[in-house]
């Protein structure tokens, strides 16, 4: 069982929302509880921005919910309508993202039993007061908690779980290059390594989010989301390469044996280069070592990649059928693409290590964690 920072947060809010509503005599507790949960954010810049959104939310569900009790009293079908109407009022304001909180603090309003009791209006007012500041007590404890406890470490978990991502394609890619895999079991797998990439995505759209709020560190900040999301890139031409790979097989397997082991060398030759650019990140290998894969990779072979195809195909194409030269010409495709991903990451990561990283190096901690 894994408990994330975000559980953890979640906890200590609750808490933190609880001693403040305690603090200031309110009552009930749990509306502000519920609100600290909705209010929490997986990234600070989002808290920042969403406070905003927030407190406007709030308001147009308080006054909404104020006006409908004056005019309609609190009962079931009133509240109803009124949600309803908070929810369009969002959307004309484009707030739609913080519409569970204003719903909270219309329902909190109208399903008080002292508002709709209220001998005068002044009593009226302080109760409705109270049950909004009660929200807006959730919602600024959420914002602290974010801003103060465990603030998230996202180039760390960038780049440990895109490196384990990446070595469990780089394992598949190796078993189908040497056709000793299963099509079916490796389809299921391919799957799931997909639905791991996707949270990769949304775990670097939040790091990019983030902001540097001293001015002078922004450009560095720039250059390291543009390093991460190169690196990302690199993971997903991998897997592209692998499904390729996976869907090809039969082609690959019945291909000119001279082809496919100078196609296994290139891609070998590949996740090597892939894997000590891995190493670069977390500085293991200096930002001046190149793989040999720039300078080597032609030395041993008479010709090209593309030539050995070409020359193949214009021997071979009255025997066999062009789709089995389509779909191997698609397969090559996705290994110039991948080459060319790792050429950009190469150039980029040399580049950050030599000219910006000696004052702003990237927060990469000795762990391994996985999505």
């Amino acid at each position: 069982m894994k408990i994330g920072a975000r559980v953890i947060k979640t906890g200590i809010a609750i808490v933190l929302t609880l001693l403040i509503v305690d603090w200031l005599g309110f009552e009930p507790g749990l509306i502000a509880a519920i609100a600290a949960v909705f209010a929490l954010q997986p990234n600070i810049h989002r808290s920042i921005k969403r406070f905003w959104e927030q407190v406007q939310g709030n308001l147009i569900g308080a006054i909404a919910a104020v006006s409908m009790l004056l005019l309609f009293g609190n009962s079931i079908v009133v509240i109803g309508l009124t949600t309803i109407l908070v929810l369009a009022l969002l959307q004309v304001f484009k707030l739609q993202a913080v519409s569970t909180l204003a719903v909270v603090t219309m329902i909190a309003i109208l399903d008080a039993p002292t508002l709709a009791n209220s001998e005068s209006m002044g009593d009226f007012f302080i109760t409705a007061g109270e049950r909004i500041a009660l929200v807006m007590t959730g919602v600024v404890s959420a914002l602290i908690v974010n801003l103060v406890f465990l603030p998230p470490k996202y180039e760390s978990r960038l780049y440990h779980n895109t490196f384990n991502v990446t070595g469990d394609i780089f394992k598949w890619i190796r078993l189908e290059i040497n056709s000793v895999t299963d099509f079916t079991i490796v389809k299921k797998d391919i799957k799931s390594i997909q639905d791991r990439i996707v949270k990769l995505e949304t775990m670097y759209l939040y790091y990019k989010e983030e902001r540097n709020y001293l001015r002078k560190n922004n450009f560095s900040l720039a250059r390291k989301k543009m390093l991460y999301g190169r690196l990302l890139a690199s993971t997903n031409q991998a897997f592209a390469l692998l499904r390729k790979l996976n869907r090809y097989q039969n082609d690959y397997n019945h291909l000119d044996e001279e082809l496919q082991y100078r196609m296994k060398v290139e891609i070998d030759m590949l996740m090597s280069h892939h894997e000590q650019l891995f190493m670069k990140f977390n500085e293991r290998v200096g930002p001046e070592d190149n793989y040999i894969y720039t300078t080597h990779s032609e030395e041993h072979f008479e010709l090209t990649l593309i030539e050995m195809f070409t020359k193949l195909f214009n021997e071979t194409k009255n025997n066999i059928d062009d789709n089995h030269y389509e779909n191997i010409m698609s397969l090559m495709a996705s290994i110039h693409e991948y080459r060319d991903v790792l050429q950009s990451l190469d150039r980029i990561t040399t580049s950050y290590f030599k000219f910006h990283a000696k004052n702003h190096e990237l927060k990469i901690d000795d762990e391994t964690m996985d999505i």
